[in-house]
């Protein structure tokens, strides 16, 4: 696989990366359901636009065809914002984003820049992969479009990446953890009196937060909770299937526009289908 920094767009190139990027946003989701992703219209005009604007864009192939591609937009001088990271649904897991992020960083290192940053759809389930890679989560915040939330992540390309586990709800509120049970999925709705750490092990699937809630918050959101579920021990709600086809762990945010989806983890996609 080659990685290239694209400095003139050819038609058919333009054409083969929207092609990739379209096909990408649509598959790419945690669980179905969600409102479509801005990059499944994407075409080759707006590509062709944001070079024209100045974005940056590389381009990585493999057996002589686009496999993935990201553009670097940079709004201040020693920052660059990572748009349009998309790969092939085929060439997932290969190592492919990593490269294309690697070399997005290793051009803004340098040319000087100290902060590479990104915003990623919580409930897409994007946030884990770019934790991974080194991005650290700095402010959650409801799309201003959708029923979505989303978290500002970032990191400083000169510093060696490694492993950042999700950010802690800072500051009381109501916090729903979300786990895989047998023959199902449980979650907790509860308050906090200040910063909690989010559980990412031992079958959490993930974790909703609505800052500065109180009881009132937590009737409504138990409320909805249980029009799915039934109620069980220690204020869980139980759900007898996968949280893919849970309308409260899909969109917290439809119900309830300041309960934010704060972390989701790979596992939903494992999670066993279940009756129910």
């Amino acid at each position: 696989m080659h990685v290239n920094l694209i400095s003139s767009v050819p038609e058919n190139l333009a054409d083969a990366v929207s092609r990739l990027v379209r096909a990408a946003y649509r598959a790419g989701d945690l669980v179905p359901g969600l409102p479509a992703a801005d990059g499944s219209r994407a075409g080759p005009g707006e590509l062709l636009d944001d070079v024209a604007a100045g974005q940056l864009l590389w381009v990585a192939e493999a057996g002589g065809r686009v496999v993935g591609t990201v553009r670097a937009v940079r709004p201040a001088p020693r920052v660059w914002e990572v748009r349009r990271l998309a790969v092939d649904p085929a060439c997932r897991r290969s190592g492919t984003a990593r490269a294309l992020l690697r070399r997005l960083e290793a051009e803004a290192r340098a040319r000087g820049v100290r902060r590479v940053v990104l915003d990623a759809v919580v409930e897409r389930g994007n946030p884990p992969f770019y934790a991974r890679v080194g991005y650290r989560a700095v402010r959650h915040f409801p799309a201003g479009d959708k029923p979505l939330s989303e978290v500002h992540m970032e990191r400083d390309p000169r510093e060696e990446p490694v492993l950042v586990p999700p950010a802690a709800p800072a500051g009381p509120g109501l916090l729903v953890e979300w786990r895989a049970a047998p023959g199902g999925t449980v979650c907790r709705p509860r308050l906090l009196s200040g910063a909690a750490p989010v559980r990412t092990s031992g079958g959490a699937l993930g974790a909703d937060h609505w800052p500065a809630a109180g009881a009132a918050e937590l009737d409504l959101v138990r409320g909805t909770l249980l029009k799915e579920g039934r109620a069980a021990g220690d204020g869980e709600v139980f759900f007898g299937r996968p949280a893919s086809r849970i309308d409260a762990f899909r969109l917290p945010r439809e119900a309830h526009p300041e309960l934010l989806a704060w972390w989701r983890g790979p596992a939903v996609r494992h999670q066993a289908p279940t009756g129910g």
